[in-house]
């Protein structure tokens, strides 16, 4: 029975840990989105006032170049500060009381799954001493 229990407890703290997962998931999700929206409105305006402004100095291609290089740095900032979502305490704790659970239900179930066979081999046991009348120490 406590075996039952203790896969009851990391179901239910694995179940803990994807919900909490999920809604930071979410939350990433959401302000990639938002981000995204406004980087792009940004980067659209800036790109025409900067193009514009260096047209005046260097020839179309190069410009185009220029601006490209700072689009292509301004990208890599923010693709870094979306990798860098990390797991919260919940999930960190739902996940080691999930480990905790699992190895105890491990540990009862081998004692669970071991008694039948060694009941069953001392019984043997005794069976054999009484047929060679031998007295049976346990």
């Amino acid at each position: 029975m406590r075996s039952i229990n203790l896969l009851k407890l990391a179901f239910e703290a694995e179940l803990l840990r994807l919900r909490a997962m999920m809604a930071r998931q979410r939350r990433r999700a959401g302000f990639a989105v938002i981000a995204l929206t406004f980087a792009l409105a940004v980067l659209a305006l800036a790109e025409a006032t900067g193009w514009l402004a260096l047209r005046h100095r260097v020839e179309s291609i190069p410009a185009t170049l220029i601006l490209l290089g700072i689009n292509m740095v301004i990208a890599a900032i923010f693709g870094i500060l979306a990798a860098r979502s990390s797991p919260g305490h919940t999930e960190q704790e739902a996940r080691r009381v999930r480990r905790q659970a699992l190895g105890a239900a491990r540990g009862a179930l081998a004692f669970t799954a071991a008694a039948p066979a060694l009941t069953h081999l001392l019984g043997r046991r005794q069976d054999q001493a009484r047929r060679w009348r031998i007295p049976f120490v346990r």
